[in-house]
């Protein structure tokens, strides 16, 4: 088992947890106001809110992440996220999924 913590100390952007060939957990700060540019991930790519509000946007829909809410991407999908009301805070999980 390994045990894995945010750094408070990070106020703005990425603050990665764990990086391996297969499987890399992020956590993302995202200021009021701010942006993640649309981008897409070759793999599966779990996002879950922690902290504030995030606007997760894809090419066909909004939706909106609270503490708790979550989202599952396919490989391949674009999206980008928005701050517009609160500073957010998201657990980005990007991995390969056996079938």
């Amino acid at each position: 088992m390994e045990i894995l913590t945010t750094n408070p100390e990070v106020t703005s952007g990425p603050d990665p947890m764990l990086s391996r060939r297969h499987l890399n957990i992020t956590h993302l700060v995202v200021p009021q106001g701010g942006e993640i540019k649309r981008h897409r991930s070759l793999m599966t790519v779990t996002v879950v809110a922690i902290k504030g509000e995030i606007e997760f946007h894809t090419d066909d829909d909004v939706t909106v992440l609270t503490p708790g809410k979550a989202v599952v991407m396919a490989p391949g999908e674009f999206h980008w996220l928005l701050a517009p009301n609160d500073n957010g805070e998201v657990i980005v999980v990007h991995g390969v999924l056996a079938e």
